[in-house]
């Protein structure tokens, strides 16, 4: 035999070998549940990702236009020559720094940048990535087998879950500018003549019409350019109230719309709380896509359609929304008896580095709850987080003692009830409570926390085959109920004497009261009719966010 036909049977035999799979490599392929069909979905949708952005993202063009001037009156030299329309509060929610959007109804301009921000914007960035990737990953790693999956995992299905979050929140604007325009713009409701300070009412209904003329003049704009020198105001506040940062129909992306996509990346981790140990990464891959679109559905129909406020942490639309659809994906996603698999028990090692995960959970929760706070009720925000957060650990250690009946602690009800206090004050409520009823709140979180977990949990699994691997319903879904609760009564008060310039000019001069820390009724919520309507439609999230459609994947 030749040396090139020897050579060449060597490497076809090595080639052979190469893909000829032993037992062994069956055996764990059979365990894993991966296949190279998995692999190769996981990358198209990874390169599907990467088209989007290519074809519809961009960073904000430099140098950015300044906010412009005060702009002279009607009829004065180079002042327009005829009324523009008052400021509408925008369906957008803004961090601190944005609290004022163009000129107030008496005409004065103040800049969005003009209140002073309790942090930079990357330092919040820092904090709730340490949050979603790590204190999560560290949280969950307590199980005896599914330790560096669980890590892995589920950094791999928060990133792809970032990424079509950033786009996706940005899709959401320009759903929602497309519900407005084509269900309040009609032959009755116009947007000539713009709305004057005198023509404003405090009705939701008026201020989505005068949303959606927003929206509209952004479409005018997008095909004459002209105006945004014209009328700088006019165009500035446009972009504002609609959340685009161009005239162009590609999405910017800034830091707060990163934000947004790790927001929408929590509501993922929640739900992965539930599938430990159950599912593969290309699952997973799946059902952060389908999470996080489910995510946006919901906030566009609680926060946009509706005008509920839930910004400062968002107890309904992250925390409940999350442990609902987790509740969905596990009923689908749980083998039986998987709840006494040796397998699903924790370990002494995987305890102690979970417990460091949850100690960064609780010391980075603040900033997930002020984040979109007003600038000047962030420290509030941040303070009274802290303390529902220290009367929880109190009362997670309290209750995890009676209930062992050995007065010993147990690891497990600890690492969930030490941060639910940081649910249990994620609500409106954060805005209005003084530091002891914010303690109040926080033991009622540990409290509840502590309780279901020992009792509840036990229920849900022999009764309705919900396998609740971390404790997702102890931690996020009760006490975001409790923040829920909270809410509606804190902006049960609220009436006609806080009403001010936002709700209109003729209520400027009847105003008796405001809100805490000068906060401007108006200009926080979107109901603010003074009859109650702002705790009705508070009212409403919690009972919409039932199980969302399950993730579609099998045991």
């Amino acid at each position: 035999m030749s040396k090139a036909k020897l050579l060449f049977y060597k490497i076809a035999q090595k080639t052979v070998n190469f893909f000829k799979e032993d037992e062994e490599t069956l055996r764990k392929k059979e365990i894993s549940g991966q296949t190279p069909v998995h692999v190769a979905i996981n990358i198209i949708l990874q390169i599907g990702l990467i088209v989007v952005f290519m074809l519809n993202v961009d960073h904000q063009k430099y140098p950015a236009h300044p906010n412009p001037p005060a702009y002279p009156g009607v009829g004065q030299p180079g002042g327009p020559t005829l009324p523009q329309p008052e400021p509408v509060i925008p369906f957008k929610r803004y961090p601190a720094g944005f609290d004022v959007w163009g000129p107030r109804p008496d005409g004065s301009l103040t800049s969005r940048l003009a209140e002073t921000v309790m942090q930079n914007q990357f330092k919040f960035f820092i904090e709730i990535t340490t949050y979603v990737y790590l204190g999560f990953a560290l949280q969950y790693s307590f199980l005896r087998k599914f330790g560096y999956s669980t890590m892995s995992f589920g950094l791999l299905q928060a990133t792809v879950a970032a990424q079509w979050g950033i786009v996706w929140m940005q899709l959401i604007d320009v759903i929602h500018c497309q519900y407005l325009k084509s269900n309040f713009i009609n032959i009755d409701a116009q947007c000539t003549p713009p709305f004057t300070a005198e023509q404003i009412s405090p009705t939701y209904s008026q201020k989505q019409l005068r949303q959606a003329c927003s929206c509209q003049l952004w479409d005018v704009i997008h095909g004459n350019r002209s105006i945004v020198t014209e009328q700088p105001n006019y165009a500035h506040h446009t972009l504002i109230t609609i959340g685009k940062m161009n005239f162009d129909n590609t999405f910017v992306i800034t830091l707060p719309s990163l934000m947004e996509g790790l927001l929408a990346t929590i509501p993922v981790q929640i739900t992965y709380g539930m599938l430990l140990g159950k599912v593969g990464p290309s699952q997973l891959m799946l059902c952060a896509l389908t999470c996080v679109t489910c995510y946006g559905i919901n906030y566009w129909i609680v926060i946009y359609v509706l005008g509920a406020w839930d910004h400062v942490g968002g107890s309904c639309i992250i925390h409940a929304f999350g442990a609902f659809f987790g509740i969905g994906c596990t009923l689908f996603a749980s083998p039986k008896g998987v709840a006494s698999n040796p397998d699903n028990s924790p370990r002494y090692n995987a305890d102690v580095l979970c417990t460091v995960g949850v100690i960064l959970n609780w010391i980075t929760f603040p900033s997930i709850n002020a984040y979109f706070a007003p600038a000047a009720a962030q420290q509030a925000v941040v303070i009274n987080t802290y303390l529902s957060l220290f009367s929880s650990c109190v009362a997670s250690m309290l209750f995890s003692s009676l209930y062992s009946q050995q007065f010993k602690f147990d690891p497990a009800d600890i690492q969930r009830s030490c941060i639910s206090g940081g649910v249990a004050i994620s609500s409106v409520a954060s805005l209005f409570v003084q530091p002891y009823q914010a303690m109040l709140i926080g033991f009622a979180g540990g409290f509840a926390c502590s309780t279901s977990h020992n009792f509840l949990r036990k229920f849900l699994e022999k009764k309705l085959m919900i396998t609740d691997t971390v404790g997702v319903v102890s931690l996020h879904a009760i006490p975001s109920a409790i923040a829920w609760i909270a809410g509606v009564i804190s902006v049960a008060p609220l009436n006609t004497a806080y009403m001010g310039k936002w709700a209109g000019t003729q209520y400027i001069s009847q105003q008796t009261k405001t809100l805490p820390f000068g906060l401007e009724y108006g200009q926080i919520f979107q109901h603010t009719a003074g009859n109650g309507d702002t705790a009705r439609y508070q009212v409403t999230p919690l009972q919409l966010i039932a199980i969302p459609p399950p993730c579609s994947f099998s045991s």
